[in-house]
């Protein structure tokens, strides 16, 4: 994801849109963030936004406050993988310990 930039759309409630500049990649959390709960947000006149990357691919899609796409993770889904993370993570430490004892 080097040097790729994300173009955001935004629809109004009252039928606008706009587009904006697109952003680098690590100013997509803020631009989520601000579209979710920002001002515009809390107004109520957001009606819907879709970011897109650079070939037109929809990365996430917002109606209203709510992020529809992609899905949350359910719960289980989101133990599960915080899980794997845990255990890879403890695996490294492992194998970078016994790597420095040999």
């Amino acid at each position: 994801m080097t040097n790729e930039t994300f173009t955001t759309h935004i629809t109004f409630t009252s039928g606008d849109t706009l587009r904006e500049e697109p952003i680098a990649a690590d100013k997509l959390g803020s631009t989520i963030m601000r579209l979710c709960e920002g001002p515009a947000a809390a107004m109520g006149i957001i009606k819907e936004v879709k970011i897109v990357d650079g070939n037109d691919l929809i990365c996430v899609h917002i109606k209203g406050r709510n992020i529809v796409y992609p899905l949350p993770l359910s719960r289980r889904q989101y133990k599960a993988r915080k899980a794997q993370t845990t255990n890879a993570t403890l695996e490294n430490q492992l194998t970078k310990l016994a790597q420095n004892q040999a």
